[in-house]
């Protein structure tokens, strides 16, 4: 069964993603960008999955990635127009650019403060809105890994045995969150779409093989925060 996202962890995790896309438009993290990184410990838990060999053993893997949210059903299509709009506009935006650097850094600049106002209209929404187009009982993420020959692919490889994983917040020096559930792999529909989309809002990609990119819509079971305080280590919040 599934269950919401506790507000003790989207007041951590989720609220103050509104603030840092202000704060970006602001040109503050330009400023002090560790703070700037510090804050992306909000959009980059560990995923742990595992599965059972033939031999009995557990096979365990763990790798960073960034985890956003999905918007609940009935907003995606006006959503995922919306960042395919950007997309098309910024192949044109950098395509004018060509190949000199001057233009490209001015074109990137440009192309990302677009997307941070997406995020704030489409996903980041203010508190009082956020629960009536936000599906918190779900986080998103891309198998970027799968496209690449090299790669080990090792949790793509697990999740085709095994669909149970976690998700590990930590932010030094003593925030930390665990996330419980299971995992829905998309290659098509609106999940698949939406998710590629807003990650190539921000991160332009002039080739986007989604079909090299499958998302994992991640459904919350359990929450749980591991934070070094009196009434947490490990003490259940949903």
């Amino acid at each position: 069964m599934v269950v919401e996202l506790p507000e003790q962890f989207l007041s951590w995790n989720y609220h103050p993603r509104r603030e840092n896309a202000r704060q970006f438009l602001k040109g503050k993290h330009e400023h002090d960008m560790n703070k700037f990184f510090l804050e992306g410990t909000r959009h980059n838990p560990a995923l742990c999955t595992a599965h059972q060999r033939d031999d009995g053993s557990i096979y365990v893997n763990a790798k960073i990635v960034g985890a956003g949210y999905v918007l609940k059903k009935e907003r995606l299509s006006a959503a995922v127009e919306a960042f395919k709009w950007h997309l098309i506009e910024g192949d044109k935006l950098f395509g004018e650019a060509g190949t000199d650097k001057g233009k490209i850094d001015e074109a990137a600049k440009q192309y990302q403060r677009e997307a941070m106002l997406l995020f704030m209209e489409h996903l980041y929404l203010p508190k009082e809105k956020a629960r009536a187009y936000v599906d918190f009982t779900k986080m998103s993420t891309i198998e970027l890994a799968k496209g690449r020959a090299w790669s080990s692919q090792h949790t793509w490889n697990i999740v085709q045995r095994n669909r149970n994983a976690c998700l590990l917040f930590y932010r030094p020096p003593s925030i930390s969150f665990e996330i419980h559930g299971w995992i829905d792999i998309y290659t098509e529909g609106p999940y698949y779409e939406f998710v590629n989309a807003v990650h190539d809002s921000f991160h332009y990609a002039p080739e986007r093989l989604w079909l090299n990119r499958p998302v994992y819509i991640f459904n919350v079971e359990e929450a749980y925060d591991n934070s070094p305080a009196l009434k947490a280590f490990g003490t259940k919040i949903a």
